[in-house]
């Protein structure tokens, strides 16, 4: 089980800011990828996905230390349940079946490397909503805030975080 500390900033634009953005880095490449997130009867602070992409599933739990998100990640095939390094981590966390399907999220992204980060183009689709999100995920230390907000100022755009994770806009938009 691979486990990494995760330094990202996200913010949520207009479609005519996302795509303002995205002219500066054409041609992009958008690749679909499907978040299903689960739930337990017993789980209170965690909640677990699987991502497809290309064919392939990522198993990732994330926890919260001491206000950082570490992510516990592994490539698997066939069952998530089926696989024994997931079994024994959901276990570690008290985690136990039965596994039920809070919601699905699609996400269709587009990711541009740099040395420092990789910035991601996301349009996710939940819940028949549709929004945009700008996404810097930290590769090395840098001043990435500063960095960050230097790519969105080409688009006219004020970095305001996104009002909530994926998973949690994905979950809140299913229970109204």
């Amino acid at each position: 089980m691979k486990e990494q500390v995760e330094i990202e900033l996200k913010t949520l634009v207009s479609k005519d800011q996302f795509e303002k953005l995205c002219s500066f880095y054409e041609p992009l490449e958008f690749v679909e990828q499907i978040n299903t997130y689960f739930i337990t009867d017993d789980m209170k602070h965690y909640a677990f996905r699987i991502r497809e992409r290309k064919g392939e599933k990522l198993f990732t739990l994330k926890q919260k230390i001491n206000g950082m998100t570490v992510e516990h990640e592994k490539v698997f095939t066939g069952n998530f349940f089926d696989d024994e390094e997931i079994r024994k981590t959901l276990d570690s966390f008290a985690i136990h079946s039965p596994y039920r399907i809070l919601g699905c999220l699609i996400t269709r992204r587009a990711v541009v490397n740099t040395k420092m980060a990789e910035l991601c183009f996301d349009i996710n689709s939940y819940n028949g909503l549709v929004d945009y999100e700008i996404e810097y995920e930290v590769k090395k230390e840098h001043d990435y805030q500063a960095a960050f907000q230097k790519i969105l100022d080409q688009a006219d755009i004020v970095y305001e975080p996104s009002w909530g994770s994926k998973y949690r806009r994905c979950y809140e938009s299913s229970h109204h």
